[in-house]
């Protein structure tokens, strides 16, 4: 899978191919590792900080068929995690295990992400899967699609041109999409001025080009028009522009994304990168929550986070699949031992258990009418 090189230096690779595990098999290695770690079998009480999504249903199900007893509920939608409720948590059993998790859907047949069959709906339609990621970043997407189209580029004999709408161009709005245009448009090399327009259209001026942008389409094989000028498209890239937004009315999904939105509106899967930026933010608070929570302090406690790939149903499948993407661990003993795991070693932690569990419940055994 082709990742966006800016976006992967943000925050470290997020690696799915060849570390995605399925559900059935991720939780019985999972429960196989809390019990090499220490952990008595029977005394574990799980949680889980998922979304409220119906597509989140077989993981929950899963958790409790292997470790016997329901989850903890420790999520808020998006896959945030609610540190408040570490406390509560720690009460109720002897051994604590929490698995945090963002999520986005898959559509096999056309290999996309974010998108999602709803079974239980009227025409079991597809929609967007996380909603509240997709919520949180449709503002962003339209702001930066309308910079897509409305900025423009072409040669003339041999000169080569931008032409921004004066929207664009002025900034003169609170929120919204701010290009730079120091990287855009030729400068005076004496004066260091941006040079006045060659042409002042109706709703949108067309300036000389500044030779960084030329070389950098130039570069990167996008189309240099010669006929007429032609929108920059998937050619404006994130160091061309940057996002202003009220941040007072942010909630906490917005706040963990915003900076990185100019990396994740071009990555090409927009709601997979907002997923795993998530994930890794969630990560890092939470651990570090953690570990200051008096409640945990003396326990046995795993704290893994990573991704649940909700792989859309197809018609008349009575229900989803789900994958999971391991990102990072946090293991303490009840003796004051602790350590963090990254992705690679987790992964190879977890495939190195079974994935078979002896201590299962047989739901069928245990709920009657």
């Amino acid at each position: 899978m082709i990742r966006n090189l800016k976006l992967r230096s943000i925050l470290g690779e997020f690696k799915i191919e060849d570390h995605t595990i399925s559900y059935n098999k991720f939780m019985a290695k999972f429960y196989n590792f809390c019990i090499r770690q220490g952990m008595e079998p029977g005394k574990i009480v799980p949680s889980r900080a998922f979304c409220s999504d119906e597509s989140q249903g077989l993981p929950i199900i899963l958790m409790n068929k292997h470790f016997g007893a329901f989850p903890f509920d420790h999520g808020l939608v998006g896959g945030i995690m609610a540190h408040g409720r570490h406390a509560p948590h720690s009460h109720h059993g002897k051994d604590l295990v929490i698995l945090q998790a963002s999520h986005v859907g898959y559509e096999p047949e056309s290999q996309r992400f974010g998108r999602y069959r709803r079974l239980q709906t009227e025409d079991q339609h597809f929609s967007p899967n996380c909603g509240k990621i997709h919520a949180t970043l449709e503002w962003y997407l339209n702001e930066y699609e309308f910079a897509q189209q409305n900025t423009l580029f072409h040669e003339e004999q041999g000169e080569y041109f931008i032409t921004i709408d004066k929207l664009l161009l002025e900034q003169n709005y609170e929120e919204g999409i701010f290009l730079d245009l120091e990287k855009l448009i030729q400068h005076d090399k004496k004066t260091g001025e941006m040079v006045k327009p060659s042409k002042i259209l109706s709703t949108s001026r067309v300036f000389p080009a500044s030779k960084r942008l030329v070389r950098f389409l130039q570069d990167q094989d996008c189309s240099l028009a010669q006929d007429k000028a032609r929108p920059l498209g998937k050619c404006l890239q994130p160091s061309m522009f940057e996002f202003k937004r009220d941040q007072t009315r942010f909630n906490r999904m917005e706040k963990n994304l915003h900076e990185y939105m100019p990396w994740v509106v071009t990555s090409g899967k927009p709601m997979l990168s907002a997923a795993e930026i998530n994930v890794q933010i969630e990560f890092d608070q939470a651990y570090r929550s953690i570990v200051r929570e008096e409640s945990y302090h003396g326990r046995n406690l795993i704290y893994i986070a990573g991704l649940n790939i909700d792989e859309s149903p197809k018609t008349g499948q009575k229900f989803p699949q789900s994958m999971f993407v391991p990102w990072a661990a946090y293991v303490q003993n009840s003796k004051g031992k602790h350590s963090l795991l990254e992705q690679d070693e987790l992964y190879q932690v977890l495939m190195e258990c079974s994935d078979i569990n002896n201590d299962q419940l047989n739901l069928d055994d245990i709920i009657w009418d």
